[in-house]
């Protein structure tokens, strides 16, 4: 029928079709524990 099928991709960095060598999240949650982290002391010296 279909003679021209897609190869099966088996790693999940290629499944995923997210651009390996593009940023990922772990920027953005190292980011956001730094700023939880500094609320959490601003908070702490009013209280």
């Amino acid at each position: 029928m279909n003679d021209k099928r897609q190869p099966v991709i088996l790693s999940s960095d290629q499944a995923s079709g997210r651009d390996s060598q593009g940023s990922s999240l772990v920027p953005m949650l190292v980011a956001g524990l730094v700023l939880i982290a500094i609320g959490a002391v601003v908070v702490m010296m009013f209280v």
